[in-house]
């Protein structure tokens, strides 16, 4: 392996070309680890396949899987050549994994090391039992919390297994120790919740944040994982994220910033990144 990187180092090759956006988890890596190196836009990473939030919503297949430390690092110093933004937590929670922070070291001292942004995205309910240090030492320049509501019982609804609370305690308490890095909320709108994207930007203004992205609600009939019972009643009707959208940015356009992601597009990325990823297999 040593030999492989000292080759690597002294005679880098040129890569085949760019790759805009890709995910890097349990399922691709050794795949990936075959191809040439290369440039990443944007290069986002499950280091597990687990989630202790159970989102009425999610699409995703779980295990107890976790990526090969030394094959990640390999994979960094050998298949990677440049990386302009790097995401850590992608479509699984990151916090369940106790080697987040010495992965995101990895990341620091590799060719990997992002040119624009490193971020985080988590629900933040095991936020506490990471090290913000450790996040700020890595590089880490914004932390993305995945939030539905400042309402808790809507909050449970939505996203069981988690506390409206905690995470807020938890929120507070990173940006005690790392003011300077930039936390921003993630929404997945619904029928449950469109009703209360006012309250729940207003509290994240309280915490300091200010940019908000917003998601429209996809459902996939076909899935073997998601709650059939439920998800068709979440589903928004036509106008209503649109509606949403002009009057939050009305309303608090001049103390935030927002991000907003109809349920088309959204799809489309989806489908687009798992064929991408399904081609360097």
């Amino acid at each position: 392996m040593f030999r492989s990187w000292f080759r690597s180092a002294t005679a880098p090759q040129k890569p085949v070309r760019p790759i805009r956006d890709i995910q890097l988890n349990v399922y691709n890596i050794d795949a990936l680890r075959r191809q040439p190196p290369n440039y990443f836009d944007a290069l986002r990473f499950d280091p597990n396949n687990d989630c202790n939030v159970h989102c009425v919503y999610c699409h995703n297949h779980r295990s107890r899987d976790a990526v090969d430390s030394d094959a990640f690092r390999a994979f960094l110093h050998e298949n990677v050549t440049e990386v302009d933004t790097f995401q850590m937590g992608c479509i699984m929670e990151p916090t369940l994994d106790s080697r987040m922070c010495e992965l995101l070291l990895v990341v620091a001292a590799s060719p990997a090391r992002p040119k624009s942004a490193c971020l985080v995205q988590t629900n933040g309910i095991l936020l506490h039992l990471h090290d913000p240090l450790k996040m700020r030492d890595a590089g880490l320049t914004r932390l993305s919390i995945s939030i539905d509501s400042a309402d808790p019982a809507i909050h449970k609804a939505l996203r069981g297994g988690t506390s409206f609370s905690k995470v807020f305690r938890n929120i507070e308490a990173f940006t005690r120790v790392c003011s300077q890095i930039e936390i921003h909320f993630i929404t997945t709108v619904t029928r449950m919740n469109v009703g209360a994207m006012d309250s729940l930007v207003s509290a994240g203004l309280d915490l300091g944040v200010r940019h908000f992205v917003m998601r429209e609600v996809f459902y996939r009939p076909e899935s073997d994982v998601v709650d059939h019972t439920r998800m068709p009643d979440l589903l928004l009707r036509p106008g209503e994220f649109t509606r949403m959208s002009t009057e939050l940015a009305a309303r608090f356009g001049a103390g935030a910033t927002f991000e907003f992601a109809e349920r088309t597009g959204l799809e489309q990325s989806e489908e687009k990144m798992r064929i991408d990823s399904l081609r360097r297999q």
